[in-house]
């Protein structure tokens, strides 16, 4: 009777594993349109108005660019695409290739190489291995807690840039952004993206306006810099770094770090708070990256990494971690002054009812 038991529950699990794998989709009619248009270009046809607004508005790009491109990037976007796809632009697709303007390189690189986006998106397709190797990835830095199944997960690719994003929707990828990705380890920014979407953070109940500012951007820093020692740490590392992420998000974190701490120390002493449109600036628009990959790695780099995943869902004690990790470092990092972190823990006293941690 025990042996049936067990035979039948392992029978049940092996069914729930693969009701759930069915639940994961893969969606590249984004992609499949791109290259229907491009094949018209190559033609030396048109690309219409409503033919442009009509692939803007398939679920993959749609969602993908609303939190990428303005209109007036889409604008400059496709304009690219019709020069560097029809022949008869052919003089001013290399001119503009020739003052590397980002436009006319990103969609050239989607046209010179489309064979081997081709071989990617089938590779996609059958995702079973992804799947797992996403998974495994996101879990290196996220509490036994969060080591959980996306349910119905939608995973989107697109042709146009080298961006990646988590959404309610679901994943969306560049093909561009998942080549480059792979180049330094596969599975490394899906990981990265299902990380955010599997991440759990507390919650602190209505925030004041007046303190909205910074308490979105500690969230974004953390958000980000936790998931970015799952792709950064291992691309920052490639032969001369060609993704730039030294330059990008590592050379202006201390300065990001110095103005942020006069910020915090303004507001202390009774100053008016700075927005989140202030600190968005201040980051480049990185959304968190700067300087949250400086910081996660000062963290990890000085030992603190098991704290550092049991706390993923605390940024206060993101930042008391930070502080303890920059004391100890002979390298002498950048740290948030004593005024700095007395306001911090006020703050967080003011949102939750648990003690504040030790810096």
């Amino acid at each position: 009777m025990l042996l049936l038991l067990r035979r039948v529950g392992f029978c049940l699990g092996l069914l729930l594993t693969a009701c759930a794998v069915r639940a994961q989709t893969i969606n590249t009619d984004a992609v499949t349109r791109y290259w229907e248009i491009t094949d018209g270009l190559r033609q030396n046809r048109p690309l219409t108005d409503q033919a442009w607004q009509e692939f803007l508005e398939i679920p993959g790009n749609k969602i993908y660019v609303r939190g990428i491109y303005s209109a007036a990037d889409l604008v400059r976007y496709r304009r690219a695409i019709e020069v560097v796809y029809m022949p008869r632009y052919d003089s001013l697709r290399q001119a503009n290739l020739d003052a590397k303007v980002w436009y006319y390189l990103m969609v050239n690189d989607y046209k010179e190489h489309e064979p081997d986006y081709r071989k990617l998106v089938a590779s996609a397709k059958n995702n079973a291995v992804s799947l797992d190797l996403m998974y495994q990835k996101a879990y290196e830095y996220l509490p036994a807690r969060n080591h959980t199944k996306v349910a119905d997960l939608n995973i989107y690719y697109e042709a146009l840039g080298n961006d990646a994003t988590s959404q309610a929707e679901g994943l969306f990828y560049s093909l561009r952004a998942v080549r480059d990705a792979n180049e330094a380890g596969a599975g490394i920014l899906q990981g990265h993206e299902m990380h955010h979407r599997l991440r759990t953070g507390k919650d602190f109940g209505n925030i004041a306006p007046d303190d909205e500012g910074l308490m979105q951007i500690m969230f974004s820093i953390q958000n980000e810099g936790l998931a970015d020692l799952i792709d950064k740490s291992v691309t920052i590392n490639m032969p001369g770094d060609p993704r730039g992420i030294r330059e990008w998000v590592l050379d202006p974190a201390p300065s990001f770090i110095h103005q942020m701490d006069s910020a915090i120390q303004a507001r202390a002493l009774g100053g008016a708070p700075a927005t989140d449109r202030w600190y968005r600036r201040l980051s480049n628009g990185s959304n968190g990256h700067l300087p949250g990959f400086f910081m996660s790695s000062a963290i990890k780099k000085n030992g603190y990494t098991k704290q550092l995943i049991d706390k993923a869902d605390d940024p206060f004690a993101f930042f008391y971690l930070y502080q303890k990790a920059v004391r100890k470092d002979k390298t002498h990092p950048p740290r948030f002054s004593d005024a700095s972190m007395r306001y911090l823990k006020v703050l967080e006293q003011k949102y939750t009812k648990s003690r504040p941690a030790s810096s």
